[in-house]
């Protein structure tokens, strides 16, 4: 049997899990990634498959408004790109840290 997956509300609870779940070798390579779409198959479709995919579409734009200035920028994006919202907003709190 798996362990089931805990699904974030609020972006902090989000990069709390992720804290929580990566390793200080993921987190480095995240803050030195400078395209975070090159974590799509990886850290990406795990968010996707896991945290995405099984929320409504009107759940999912409610999360997704935490990680952006303008909910503008979430007008046109695909749940295939939801992931990359994410990495990019977990990789500036990141460097915020360091």
């Amino acid at each position: 049997m798996s362990e089931e997956v805990k699904i974030p509300k609020t972006k902090e609870e989000c990069f709390a899990l992720l804290d929580e779940m990566l390793s200080q070798e993921d987190k480095e390579t995240i803050v030195k990634t400078e395209y975070t779409f090159q974590l799509h198959f990886g850290l990406g479709m795990w968010i996707r498959n896991n945290w995405i995919y099984n929320r409504t579409e009107e759940e999912t734009n409610d999360f997704l408004k935490q990680f952006v200035d303008d909910e503008e920028d979430l007008f046109m994006v695909h749940p295939d790109d939801c992931s990359d919202v994410i990495i990019q907003a977990y990789q500036k709190y990141l460097k915020g840290k360091a």
